[in-house]
């Protein structure tokens, strides 16, 4: 949760809730019945303003160090962050985040580590330092303060508080604040720069994109600059074309790049029929009577000594644009290449691939190499369907398709120039539709919240326990995605699912572990168990171009999710825990024993607000109950209940 708030609306806030602790209205800490204690670290941030830019919206993160010589990590002494030690910002102003804490209160002892403080009656308490976590946005001057957060418990009155003062200062406060400032100017420098183009065999140049790249730049310690500048340009056939090299960015960094000078040449990037200039220009930095200053370019050649260490040396006379040419040599045919690699993004070798002719035939093969890569040479011109034939052992084969236009040695998709795809393959996985484990559980008030959402970590880490592949307790399972650190609960389910190919993350990255899982989602997951075909339902608001279109389609169709009256499926809404329950209970083709359950009723897992009235009601007693049983014509028998 993010609040903005005025120093005025703090203070009011904080006084309101020292009131309310005082008079008991608002307890610091709830006992929960299963030995977690709840409370909440509050953060808040100030984003101040120095220089004429606004600050950019940032996600800054913070970080927990251990006061002990022995460090380790809040779950070692049985402190859970329940939500990501983060702050989202956008532009100047206070934020706040207020962080749910749990804290199992049998790891609190002298023996994990809590220390202990003698009195009547005797407490124990833990010590974080809390910092704002550098990490090395342009423009920003990070807090350098730190806030001491202990935590402190007294079994005698199963009371916990949080109690934060600046290190080294016992005052305390109700929250841990920070100021980080944003002073961020901006330098440019532009280059100019001619692609020459020539036709070196008796096919047409097509479009081409080319690259140049900054090296051996005077400032050796300077080594991350690739963002700092961008030189491309698009060539269609021969001839010249005129380009620029546009550094931009940070003051500080850009006047880091130039200010001794750097080398300029193209970059290589190995398209195919093509040569690739050798020319290498050398930038350097002149100044004039003010003190102004402007960028010269010089030809450079290069030299080998007797060592083979190579050096440049400058022509005398400077230039006012750099040149680059290349010769385009193809006799024949188009090149398409694409990439094949698993769920993880590691190249996979053995994937069989073919281009097929709108009439359906095969017209030339190709498999992927070690490195993951798939080419066909000498492509006539025509229309083709770029597909995955097999896949290599132990993976499932891509679903992915895709229609290409070759006029030539250009390639088209969709009207657009083709640029080299990526095919994913998931390994092969199995649901476990034997064994009828509970996969759903209530809430520790006795209810199961039929209509309360499931996030996607939570709907993730049940799916890791419904599959024949078993994950193992001692072993980590790594992540690809930003937002998911080791440190995450479900972290490990996650990573064990994402080498399945089961769950995928955003564009940018992320996985939004703790964002609610919708039903288009949900729709997606469960059918990638699963070869998919084409459904024959379809819905009011699914469109054939929605990403989850054929997810929703073959789903439906095969009986495990509905839409509503109306002819919707409204694939945005969160699901809820009944409709998870149902549509699971139709994957794993599991179904309650009505009479065994009403026979047994004492004996089984039952909820307050789940009754037999509810449509969902056998689907939960189903998923809540683990059980032996006997497959019948028109269900299955339960024989016993599991412990």
């Amino acid at each position: 949760m993010k609040t903005q708030t005025t120093r005025a609306g703090r203070f009011i806030l904080s006084l309101l809730l020292s009131l309310m602790m005082v008079l008991g209205i608002f307890p610091a800490a709830a006992l929960a019945a299963d030995d977690l204690i709840s409370t909440q670290l509050v953060i808040e941030l100030t984003v101040e303003q120095d220089g004429a830019k606004t600050p950019p919206a940032e996600t800054f993160a913070f970080e927990l160090e251990d006061s002990a010589q022995e460090v380790h990590d809040p779950e070692f002494y049985g402190i859970t962050l329940k939500d990501s030690l983060s702050i989202p910002t956008k532009g100047t102003g206070t934020f706040q985040k207020m962080i749910p804490v749990q804290i199992d209160r049998t790891m609190i002892s002298s023996n994990n580590g809590w220390n202990t403080i003698s009195g009547t009656p005797v407490s124990y308490d833990k010590t974080f330092y809390l910092t704002v976590k550098d990490d090395g946005k342009p423009g920003w001057t990070y807090a350098s303060n730190a806030w001491a957060v202990t935590f402190n418990y007294t079994p005698a009155t199963e009371q916990l508080n949080i109690q934060l003062h600046s290190r080294g200062n016992d005052g305390r406060q109700d929250y841990a604040s920070y100021t980080n400032i944003y002073s961020y100017s901006e330098s440019r420098y532009e280059l100019p720069f001619t692609k020459t183009v020539k036709q070196g065999g008796s096919a047409a140049p097509g479009r081409q994109a080319f690259a140049l790249e900054i090296f051996n730049v005077g400032v050796s310690s300077l080594t991350d600059y690739d963002d700092l500048y961008t030189a491309t340009v698009t060539t269609n056939g021969a001839g010249d074309y005129k380009g620029t090299l546009t550094i931009s960015g940070p003051t500080d960094m850009v006047e880091a790049l130039v200010c001794e000078g750097f080398y300029v040449r193209e970059k290589n990037t190995g398209a195919a029929d093509w040569t690739y200039s050798d020319a290498v220009w050398h930038v350097v930095p002149d100044y004039d009577f003010f003190g102004g200053r402007k960028l010269v370019i010089y030809p450079a050649e290069r030299s080998h000594t007797e060592n083979n260490h190579e050096f440049y040396t400058d022509g005398r006379t400077p230039v006012s644009r750099m040149t680059f040419e290349n010769t385009y040599t193809s006799t024949s045919g188009a090149v398409i290449t694409a990439k094949k690699t698993d769920a993880l993004g590691t190249p996979l070798a053995d994937a069989a691939f073919v281009l097929k002719n709108s009439r359906g035939d095969t017209m030339y093969k190709a498999v992927s190499n070690t490195r993951g890569e798939i080419r066909f040479d000498n492509v006539a011109s025509g229309s083709y369907t770029l597909l995955e034939e097999s896949a290599p052992s132990g993976y499932v084969k891509s679903d992915q398709s895709y229609e290409l236009t070759v006029n030539g040695s250009h390639v088209t998709t969709g009207g657009k120039t083709y640029t080299p795809i990526t095919f994913v393959n998931r390994k092969a996985v199995t649901l476990n539709r034997d064994d009828h484990f509970t996969f759903l559980v209530g809430y520790s008030d006795g209810t199961f919240g039929p209509e309360l959402n499931m996030t996607r970590a939570e709907v993730t880490t049940m799916f890791s326990r419904l599959i024949t592949e078993q994950i193992e307790a001692d072993k980590t399972y790594a992540n690809t995605f930003s937002d998911v650190p080791p440190s995450h609960w479900a972290a490990n389910h996650i990573g064990f699912m994402q080498q399945f190919g089961i769950i995928t993350g955003y564009s940018d990255g992320s996985f939004r572990p703790d964002a609610p899982v919708t039903r288009a989602e949900f729709s997606a997951i469960a059918t990638r168990f699963e070869k998919l075909t084409e459904g024959t339902k379809s819905f009011t608001d699914v469109p054939p171009t929605h990403w989850a279109a054929k997810y929703i389609n073959f789903a439906a169709t095969r009986g495990w999710v509905n839409g509503y009256s109306d002819g919707t499926f409204r694939l945005e809404n969160p699901i809820v825990r009944a409709e998870v329950a149902a549509v699971t209970c139709r994957l794993l083709e599991r179904t309650a024993d009505q009479s065994y359950i009403r026979s047994h009723l004492a004996q089984l897992r039952t909820f307050r607000d789940m009754t037999e009235s509810h449509w969902a009601y056998w689907y939960v007693m189903e998923a809540a109950n683990g059980h032996d049983y006997t497959k019948t014509a028109n269900g299955e028998t339960w024989n016993r209940i599991h412990p």
